[in-house]
């Protein structure tokens, strides 16, 4: 199953839906790439040096409206998983980078 680790500080563009679930926007990721990461693990990190704070399995995802920020980007629904918080960053580490990749 894939796992992508992203950099989200402060909660920004974090909404939390009902019964666990949360909306994480606005990423940027082509198509193939949000196939990849279907039923995958997301994990969210405030830095690269930094566990994860919140993670889950991504259920879905939709591309933001027009009355969102960034529209036509990327939101993942993830459920939250609570074995998926304090995990370290895997991936890409240059100083640049915002995901460590979708990883297998």
């Amino acid at each position: 199953m894939a796992k992508v680790h992203l950099i989200c500080r402060g909660g920004r563009h974090l909404k939390a839906l009902d019964g666990g679930e949360y909306e994480s926007g606005y990423w940027v990721f082509s198509e193939m790439q949000v196939a990849q990461l279907q039923n995958g693990t997301l994990y969210l990190h405030e830095k690269k040096s930094e566990p994860s704070y919140l993670g889950g399995v991504i259920s879905g995802h939709r591309l933001a409206t027009q009355d969102e920020p960034s529209p036509g980007h990327v939101v993942l629904k993830i459920i939250a998983k609570e074995d998926c918080k304090n995990i370290a960053w895997e991936g890409d580490t240059h100083p640049m980078a915002w995901m460590g990749g979708i990883l297998s």
